[in-house]
């Protein structure tokens, strides 16, 4: 029977089964080795010993394989050269183009040597260990410099590197073998270098010849007589004179040492011995200044004369003095608690025998003498204090009560001089708080009570009586007092406060003032104290009832004219802007100047006389309201019409056209006739009759007055929307007035004249006349 090794694939078989668990044991981590046949084995054929070994492992070079020998298939391979090395796997491999030695791929860019496993200890994780083995690092430098490349080490290689250079440097440092450190070499000197950097310091004799023998070499005294000789044979630690000379030599240190302390102790000493000379200098120029202070101030108990007021000139007069000589000790030695503390008592006596309202400046010219004194600032006064000054107490204390019962109880509000000259006069001594206090609890509230007795509506029926003064309608005692008030009373646009009260009543009297007997009395220092509210209470107060005068009072009439209605008007006019007083007489003057000329031409006119009463009426209107092109349009278009007039002659009552209540808002190019050419013969030209535009009349008032209404009601914080609509029976185009930034809720309302007629929110077809008052500004806040 054949045995199995004439099988082509024994060698395969036994691959496994040849394998011995001491072969496993003992087998290289690299390289290749082939396994050992057993003894009772046939041997395999050499094709095939080394087909098992190499798939055992392909990775293998057969490197440590051909240093042993070839092992047991020496000799059976056929080749000489070992088993591995004739390998199939081998052989594969140098078939691909594999050389021995070289990295795998083509162009050698592959590991050399197999994958080298790293075990990490049992239950570490990853990280725990180092993950690349050196090998592995190695492979990664190889293919990196094969690339052109370079791998620099890691940091934790770096940090290993620097740590083992650390550790390296110890080790040396304990073992010895470092560089040594050297020594400082100890520096000597000689009694007498010492003596000289000491100075006062007498060395003794006995003390520099033994140790006044420094050099290359160290010699010892052998005598107190200052013999030196070397003794080598005895050694330098058991010699007698070297003791000597060591014990000296620390003595003569340690004296060195404390005699430089006590010289340095010495200077100190000394300079506060100095110190102390200059305090007590000081010291002594102050108390004699200070018995010098107590005596001045033992003096101001001492007084000549007897009456009050003779004793506060006496006593200012030394406390000036004090005042003067030491000014600068005055916060030092306190000196203003000093004065205020004499002159209390005296002071107390004044107050309680002092009218305030008949003399006003009672002891002003003492305090303000003393104002220095009294008055101090210091630097470091915070801005806050917790507790006032003895001169504010007494002030707080004594002068604010006799002014106060002053004020209450004997002021009249309505003659504001006596208190005026008392706010005056002791403005610069009161301090802040007290001034406050009398403007603000004692002066406003009696303001305040005197401007609500001014009546302005009933002012007029009491003008002849005995108290009508306080009554009258210009408070001049008020604005007295403004400049003394802060900007919460003086500022018309505060919501309370005088002023704003006093703008309130202003406003009375602009809608109740008879207007025939000129302007309001005092009517400029209302403008100066109003100031940016001046012009719109006039514009929405007096201006619509100027525009009633001129229509209701006034009329043009050559026979007899009567100018007082229109001279009332214009009275005003240099207080408001042209503008203003233009569109004045254009809206109420020349519709009735117009309808009078065009009468008169259409009557048999005398040209003549219609030129001499046209330039007549030119001369009663201000030149500077004929400059403005709205007046002159309006002159303008009375000379068309006068021109027109001559050229139709007797058709002129027929053809004339009537005047219109508009005028042309731009200057006219054609050729105005002149007054001397009126009565002449008619020029050939004629000018064309033009077709009255079909508008209502007084268009132009109502215009203006739309203005007024707009400005009052920007100043009260309103809207005025146009509704795009029309009234249903007159026409008039409505609109919506509200407080609302969203253009609802609020009134529908229209203008006509000088009136604005409000709708009824529940009757609608009912029209409410109101006038520019709080009650319009309700009702467009939905109040």
């Amino acid at each position: 029977m054949d045995s199995p090794e004439s099988s082509p694939y024994a060698g395969q078989k036994r691959k496994v089964a040849d394998m011995s668990s001491d072969d496993e044991d003992h087998r290289p981590a690299m390289g290749f080795r082939g396994f050992a046949r057993p003894s009772s084995r046939s041997e395999s054929p050499p094709s095939h010993g080394g087909l098992g070994s190499t798939r055992r492992n392909p990775w293998n070079n057969s490197v440590q394989s051909s240093m042993k020998g070839g092992g047991n298939n020496a000799g059976k391979g056929g080749g000489g050269g070992g088993g591995a090395a004739n390998s199939f796997a081998a052989r594969m491999m140098a078939k691909m183009g594999y050389v021995e030695g070289q990295g795998l791929g083509s162009t050698g860019q592959g590991i050399i040597n197999p994958i080298e496993a790293q075990a990490r200890p049992t239950g570490a994780g990853l990280g725990a260990v180092r993950e690349k083995t050196k090998q592995a690092r190695e492979e990664e430098k190889r293919a990196a410099a094969h690339r052109g490349e370079t791998i620099e080490d890691s940091s934790d290689e770096e940090r290993k590197r620097r740590q083992k250079k650390k550790e390296a440097r110890k080790r040396e440092g304990r073992s010895g073998t470092g560089t040594p450190v050297a020594r400082a070499k100890p520096q000597f000197r000689t009694a007498r270098e010492m003596e000289k950097d000491m100075e006062g310091l007498e060395v003794p004799n006995v003390l520099k010849s033994l140790i006044d023998a420094t050099g290359k070499e160290q010699k010892v005294l052998t005598s107190t007589a200052g013999l030196m000789t070397p003794q080598g044979f005895v050694s330098q630690g058991e010699g007698e004179a070297w003791k000597i000379a060591q014990r000296a030599r620390n003595d003569l240190e340690a004296f060195a040492d404390e005699w430089k302390g006590l010289a340095e102790r010495k200077t100190y000493i000394d300079m506060e011995e100095a110190q102390i000379v200059d305090q007590l200098d000081t010291n002594q120029l102050k108390a004699d200044q200070l018995t010098e202070l107590v005596a001045a101030i033992g003096d101001l108990e001492i007084f000549q004369r007897e009456d009050t007021r003779a004793r506060l000139d006496e006593i200012t007069d030394k406390l000036e003095s004090i005042e003067i000589k030491y000014r600068n000790d005055i916060d030092e030695y306190r000196l203003s608690e000093t004065a205020v503390a004499a002159i209390h008592p005296l002071f107390r006596q004044a107050m309680e025998e002092w009218e305030p309202l008949n003399d006003p400046t009672y002891l002003v010219s003492n305090l303000r003498r003393l104002q220095p004194l009294l008055l101090r600032k210091t630097q470091t006064e915070p801005t806050q204090r917790q507790s006032t000054s003895p001169y504010e107490t007494m002030i707080y204390t004594l002068w604010l009560p006799r002014v106060r019962s002053a004020l209450l109880n004997d002021w009249d509000v309505f003659e504001p001089a006596p208190a005026t000259s008392l706010i005056v006069a002791w403005k610069e001594l009161l301090p802040p708080f007290v001034y406050a206090n009398v403007l603000d609890q004692l002066v406003v509230p009696k303001l305040t009570n005197g401007l609500k007795q001014w009546k302005p509506r009933s002012s007029s029926r009491r003008h002849t009586s005995s108290s009508s003064s306080h009554n009258s309608r210009f408070p001049w005692w008020l604005f007295t007092w403004l400049q003394y008030l802060d900007d919460r009373h003086t500022n018309p646009k505060q919501p309370t406060g005088l002023l704003s009260d006093a703008k309130r009543k202003f406003r009375v009297v602009l809608d109740t003032w008879d207007l025939s007997k000129g302007l309001i009395p005092g009517i400029e220092l209302w403008r100066d104290a109003l100031g940016s509210e001046f012009d719109p209470c006039l514009r929405n107060h007096l201006l619509p009832r100027l525009a009633r005068h001129l229509r209701d009072s006034f009329e043009v009439n050559p026979q007899d004219q009567d100018l007082a209605p229109l001279e009332d008007v214009l009275k005003w006019s240099p207080f408001f802007k042209p503008n203003v007083s233009a569109l004045l007489l254009v809206a109420e003057f020349f519709p009735k100047f117009h309808n009078i000329l065009y009468i008169w031409l259409t009557n048999d006119p005398n040209y003549e006389e219609v030129a001499e009463w046209f330039s007549w009426w030119r001369s009663q209107i201000p030149s500077h309201l004929n400059d403005l092109s709205i007046v002159d349009d309006e002159w303008n278009t009375a000379l068309r019409t006068m021109d027109l007039a001559s050229q139709l002659g007797d058709r002129a009552a027929a053809e004339l056209p009537p005047p219109t209540t508009t005028t042309p808002t731009t200057r006219t190019t054609q050729p105005l006739p002149t007054t001397t050419s009126i009565p002449g013969a008619p020029p050939k030209s004629t000018l064309p009759p033009t077709d009255p535009p079909s508008r209502k009349p007084k268009i132009l008032e109502e215009i203006a007055f739309k203005d007024i209404l707009e400005s009052w009601c920007l100043e009260q914080g309103l809207i005025m929307l146009p509704l795009r609509e029309a009234h249903p029976q007159n026409g008039l185009p409505l609109f919506r007035i509200t407080a609302s930034a969203t253009g609802k809720g609020g009134v529908v309302a229209f203008v006509q004249g000088d009136v604005v007629w409000v709708q009824n929110k529940r009757a609608k077809e009912t029209w409410e006349p109101m006038g520019l008052e709080e009650a319009l500004v309700e009702r467009a806040e939905g109040k």
